[in-house]
């Protein structure tokens, strides 16, 4: 209740407390018998009210103020308040692919597996790429494309897509076999061959002499005092050649 208020009723009170008052005084001079109910009851009646109204009134003046009406400069609360519990910070984001910055003509390591295929032959399976130096025996495989457009051409022989987490192919990794002029294979199988040191000791060891892209004719390789021997692939479309006393393959 406010200062106007408090005064408003107090007021009130000191009128209606003079009123019984002079009601008593009056009946005080007057023979009881003379003195009716009604002006009895108006004069309890208005001293009743009168103190209830005092009451009223010295409460309101000494009650405590209002929480709301402290002195004192309000502090506004902290823009974007999080509930208590949850973490503030947000994830941190993942390392990134390594492949994903190869360009074309970067070399990579392709682990081979042998397994079967539904029918029990012994097949391969490659595993998942990953860099590699170029003139490491590792580097079996180079790329020929890497974007956001599926593998096409007729060198590729093996394709990596991974997937994001809504199951589209973040890009297309195109890679063919790693040959090079000059560097020594171990052909024992010719489906998964693979680089090694030209000293070491085998049937099939063999040693490219020139690789042909595009062409299934061996008629462009270089000869040595033994002549020259090659293989072909029609897919890809290459031609490897190797020195004439090379026995590649079985």
């Amino acid at each position: 209740m406010g200062s106007h208020g408090v005064g408003w009723v107090a007021g009130v009170a000191v009128v209606l407390l003079c009123l019984a008052a002079m009601v008593a005084s009056r009946a005080r001079r007057t023979p009881h018998r003379v003195i009716g109910r009604g002006t009895r009851a108006v004069t309890a009646g208005s001293a009743l009210i009168g103190w209830v109204l005092v009451f009223g009134a010295v409460t309101a003046m000494i009650s405590p103020l209002p929480r709301d009406t402290v002195a004192g400069n309000a502090i506004a609360a902290p823009p974007e308040l999080v509930q208590a519990g949850l973490p503030t910070t947000s994830a941190k984001p993942g390392a990134p692919d390594p492949m994903a910055a190869l360009k074309t003509g970067d070399c990579v390591e392709v682990p081979i597996q042998q397994a079967k295929d539904a029918t029990g032959v012994p097949s391969w399976k490659a595993g998942s790429p990953e860099p590699s130096d170029c003139n490491s025996v590792d580097a079996n495989y180079r790329v020929l494309q890497i974007g956001p457009d599926p593998c096409s051409g007729p060198l590729y022989t093996l394709e990596s897509a991974p997937k994001d987490k809504t199951g589209k192919a973040r890009y297309h990794l195109c890679l063919t076999f790693d040959w090079r002029t000059g560097v020594c294979y171990d052909t024992a199988n010719m489906d998964v061959p693979s680089k090694v040191a030209c000293g070491t000791p085998g049937d099939h060891i063999v040693q490219a002499t020139a690789v042909l892209e595009g062409t299934t004719s061996g008629a462009g390789c270089p000869r040595d005092g033994r002549g020259a021997v090659w293989v072909v692939w029609d897919k890809p479309e290459l031609t490897v050649c190797f020195r004439g006393g090379d026995d590649p393959g079985k």
